[in-house]
């Protein structure tokens, strides 16, 4: 009978080990056989900053070195190529969900195909972005700046980052019945310096790029785009309690691969970030930057993608915003 029972146990470890190694396919298994690139945005951004972090605890955890690689350009949309062209296997992408949902409706023609290029791994965070001031402009909220703009048509001008801040915006502008003049920056430091000067009035930047300035009294923070508060400036009310609900949106920034990317691969390289996410220093890193954590698989940010895309495409509708030249 003892007998018996050991070569029970013996086959049941046998059965269980065949099971967990038939849960990995030989692309898993193997996966990453060198070192990952992570292609990025500009240099200094919290995306950035969030790319780094996540790069050096997926190191650690695929035993590979995971190299940034930063690749700016409006829009993101030289970083997506950059992608694109590779298609070797190691290469992925850190960005916005604005590559796929927002850019279309931006461009008229982009280098790259949104839906057939480029595939979703996984939202890995929500960044914060926040509506700011001139420090010389003679207002403290958001509807003041309303009033401000509909007495002074076209005289106020604005900075958006480029994607869904700048769609959004415009969206925003034509609800609340102003006119503002964009002004457009390879970078959005640019952008700062010159709202902390007073020579343009507002604008919608990432919160963890303005924190050092709205410390220091260099620009005013009059909210947050996001559904809640930052908890970094926790006194800043959300668009929606300064009065416009519809200005809401987050900076949902996501891991994408390339279309030829095995699709367990993707869950894989998912389930790895959502590992890495839930690390309390890499929880932390996040949360001094000014960012959410989140970590999906690969079908729910697919999912979220695909509301983004209509949510997107329907603010472009009402408000007739179409591809402008220059942008």
């Amino acid at each position: 009978m003892r007998n018996m029972f050991g070569l029970l146990q013996h086959t049941l470890g046998a059965a269980l080990l065949l099971l967990s190694s038939a849960a990995l396919t030989p692309v898993q298994a193997a996966w990453p056989e060198r070192p990952v690139r992570i292609l990025t945005g500009a240099a200094g951004s919290s995306g950035d900053a969030a790319t780094r972090t996540l790069a050096e605890a997926l190191a650690r955890r695929w035993k590979q070195a995971v190299v940034v690689e930063n690749r700016p350009g409006a829009d993101h949309i030289v970083t997506v190529q950059g992608l694109v062209e590779a298609r070797d296997g190691h290469t992925l992408l850190f960005a916005t969900h604005s590559v796929v949902t927002v850019n279309p409706l931006l461009h008229t023609k982009l280098p790259y195909d949104p839906l057939r290029d480029i595939v979703p791994i996984t939202l890995a965070v929500d960044d914060f972005l926040s509506v700011v001031a001139a420090p010389s402009l003679p207002i403290s909220t958001l509807a003041d700046f309303v009033t401000y703009a509909r007495a002074r048509p076209r005289e106020a001008n604005f900075y958006a980052v480029p994607g869904a801040p700048y769609l959004a915006y415009l969206a925003f502008q034509k609800r609340a019945g102003i006119e503002t003049t964009y002004v457009a920056y390879r970078n959005y430091m640019g952008a700062l310096s010159d709202l902390s000067q007073g020579r343009i009035q507002l604008a919608v930047m990432p919160f963890a790029a303005v924190r050092g300035s709205v410390d220091a009294g260099a620009v005013k923070l009059l909210a947050v785009t996001n559904a809640q508060r930052t908890p970094a400036a926790p006194h800043a009310p959300t668009v929606a309690e300064a009065g416009f609900p519809d200005f809401t949106f987050g900076g949902l920034l996501g891991l994408f691969g390339t279309k030829d990317i095995p699709a367990d691969l993707c869950e894989r390289i998912a389930s790895d970030v959502r590992e890495v996410l839930a690390e309390p220093e890499v929880k932390q890193r996040l949360i001094n930057l000014g960012l959410f954590a989140r970590g999906t698989s690969a079908a729910e940010f697919g999912r979220i993608l695909d509301e983004q895309r209509a949510k997107w495409a329907a603010i472009a509708r009402e408000h007739d915003i179409r591809p402008q030249t220059g942008h």
